[in-house]
Parts: C-alpha cells; sequence; structure tokens
C-alpha cells in the first residue's frame, strides 16, 4: 500500500482478494478501555498530541493553529442519545450568540474527513452529544471548548463504567481526561425530565434546556476574553 492511508472500503475489497496484503505502517483501533489505566497510559499524553498533530497536517489543516473569530458548532446527531430539541437549541444559540460567534451545525456524515477536520480546526465552542459523533473533537483547536451530554443509564441498562442509578455520567471519560488541551464542559441530566422519552437510557435522547446551556456557553466565552 505505501504510504497510501486505505479507506475501510479499500480493506474490505482487499480481504475478498486470494493473495496476501502488506503494509508497512498499520494503524489500528484499540478497546476503549485501554484509556483506563494509568499503567498504560503514562506518559503517553505527548503521543496522543504528536498524533494529533500529524492527522491535522496530512490533511492540510496547521496543528496549531486558532480561530481568529469565535464559531459555536452545534453537532446534530440521528438515534441514540441525539439532542432530541436540535431545532430549538439551534434556534436559541443563533438568536443569543449571532453578534458574537459564527454559528455552525453538522452532522459530520456528509463531509469528507478533511473537510471534518477543517470546521473542528477553526471551532472555538462545540456543543455535541456523547457517544462516537463526539470522538473528532479532541481535534478541536488549543483552548477551545467541548460542551458534551451527559447520559444516565435507566433500571434495564448493563453497568459497563461502574454507573450509578440516577447519575448523570460522562461517556468517554477515559480518553477525554488525556486531551488536556480542551476543556470540557458537561451537560448535566438530572432526571427523567431530561430525556425525550421521559426517562433515562444509556442511549436514551437528550432533552435539552437551552437556558441552561447557554450558562456554559456564557462561561465558555467569558473564560476565553483575552
Amino acid at each position: 500500500m505505501g504510504n497510501r492511508a486505505a479507506t475501510m472500503l479499500t480493506l474490505a475489497h482487499l480481504r475478498r482478494q486470494p493473495q496476501l496484503v502488506c503494509f508497512n505502517k498499520l494503524l489500528v483501533g484499540s478497546a476503549f478501555d485501554a484509556f483506563n489505566s494509568d499503567a498504560l497510559n503514562d506518559g503517553k499524553e505527548p503521543l496522543l498530541a504528536l498524533y494529533r498533530a500529524r492527522v491535522l497536517a496530512w490533511h492540510g489543516v496547521h496543528p496549531t493553529a486558532v480561530p481568529k473569530k469565535h464559531r459555536i458548532l452545534l453537532v446534530q446527531k440521528k438515534g441514540k442519545r441525539s439532542i432530541a430539541n436540535f431545532d430549538d437549541v439551534q434556534e436559541y444559540v443563533t438568536t443569543r450568540y449571532r453578534s458574537l460567534a459564527r454559528i455552525a451545525t453538522t452532522s459530520f456524515n456528509d463531509l469528507t474527513m478533511a473537510r471534518q477536520l477543517e470546521l473542528v480546526s477553526q471551532t472555538s465552542i462545540a456543543v455535541s452529544p456523547c457517544g462516537g459523533v463526539s470522538m473528532i473533537l479532541p481535534f478541536l483547536p488549543e483552548g477551545a471548548y467541548a460542551v458534551l451530554m451527559n447520559y444516565m443509564i435507566g433500571p434495564k441498562d448493563v453497568r459497563r463504567h461502574g454507573e450509578c442509578d440516577g447519575c448523570s455520567w460522562t461517556m468517554e471519560a477515559e480518553l477525554w481526561r488525556h486531551v488536556r488541551h480542551v476543556n470540557k464542559m458537561y451537560y448535566q441530566v438530572w432526571g427523567p425530565s431530561d430525556f425525550a422519552k421521559g426517562k433515562p437510557g444509556h442511549d436514551a435522547a437528550v432533552l435539552v434546556d437551552p437556558d441552561r446551556l447557554s450558562r456554559l456557553i456564557d462561561a465558555a466565552l467569558q473564560e476565553m476574553q483575552p
């Protein structure tokens, strides 16, 4: 494959071919719990920072560049753990902050990887559901803020990470604690009324109170003042 990056579709095609395929370099994912061990991660944060810088540079984005003007990015997700009242949140944020920042929305799924990274690199505050859709946000610029929705397990959910009943829980906390250049804020969920169907669950959609969300955004903007 040389130095070219292969897509999953390319790899799937190669798998169907009878001959062996050799790679000079192979980068693969790992179990998420690998980030939960201090022993496995001691001294590794510089490697994560280097990985971020290399990926951004590969896609034509300067790793140390910061936005010259505020951009608030609202991430829309369909299905699991979505922001149920996304349109209301978008309208509120646009009305409240359009004089201070550019307001953008995205679901990422119709953008190339290069365009996703470019968009994120020009963002100072990102508001996102938790889960996989937020995993591009470690590529936010230095000093940016990620406002992430928390979740709450339901009575039938498996407790994979030590969750307690009625607790507002942070997904991917194992990774986020190693992403030091991004400031993290968490939209807390306090009970059934914070969920679209009136009951919590690991995959339940969150019903966001725009006014409560704005307090987090206000705090982020205040902290970023020169």
